[in-house]
């Protein structure tokens, strides 16, 4: 009798066992659809859930871009210039350019912030910079931009062309960001923080009307 007592004991184990382990397999298999069914959702929420409508020095090709321009720009080169922009004419005068680079004399420490164009060859850019300007020891933050990025080919090039429309307003659209005015008041903050202490920052700041 305790034989088979024991015997039906084992049997009703082994079927809670076996139920239990059903049941467990059809919960994962459950789990497993709704993670499938919810990927996309799950892929817009992390999309939106970024704080900034810009990444910082995401594209090392622009990143370079960028920083070979401004460095143009300051020593005033024209051919590196003229390579730099889809039209090279435009600098076929370089009567402002050398004057500005004889005021600002260098741009350090650039970090760009790049927002998505209309279509996938093109990028917009805001440069932040601290420059270096004649005779006046502080190098404030500048914000350079913004540029209109295009890549054709394997090359990217700032688009200094007329634009139409359609991008113009884009790129206004782009620029009342908020995060994108933050990045003008953190360099208006760092310029007034700066000129505080240096009267002839404070001097040129004010002559330029900034």
């Amino acid at each position: 009798m305790a034989k088979k007592r024991n015997r039906q004991k084992e049997l009703k184990l082994r079927k809670l066992l076996i139920v239990v382990w059903l049941l467990f397999i059809v919960l994962l298999g459950a789990f497993g659809f709704f993670i499938y069914t919810r990927k996309d959702t799950v892929k817009d929420d992390l999309t939106f859930s970024t704080r900034f409508s810009y990444q910082t020095n995401a594209n090392p090709d622009i990143n370079a871009l960028i920083i070979t321009y401004l460095s143009a720009m300051a020593s005033s080169d024209q051919g590196i210039l003229q390579s730099c922009v889809t039209e090279p004419a435009q600098f076929s005068d370089m009567t402002n350019i050398q004057s500005q680079s004889k005021i600002i004399t260098r741009y350090g420490n650039i970090n760009c912030y790049t927002v998505n164009g209309l279509d996938d060859n093109s990028t917009i850019v805001y440069a932040v910079s601290n420059i270096t300007i004649f005779g006046i020891d502080s190098t404030p933050l500048d914000i350079l931009g913004p540029y209109y990025v295009v890549k054709q080919g394997n090359q990217y090039l700032i688009d200094n062309g007329p634009k139409d429309q359609k991008v113009t307003n884009y790129m206004d659209k782009v620029n009342k960001n908020k995060d994108i005015q933050e990045l003008y008041q953190m360099v208006k903050d760092d310029e007034e923080k700066k000129a505080q202490s240096d009267p002839a920052l404070k001097d040129f700041l004010d002559r330029i009307g900034r």
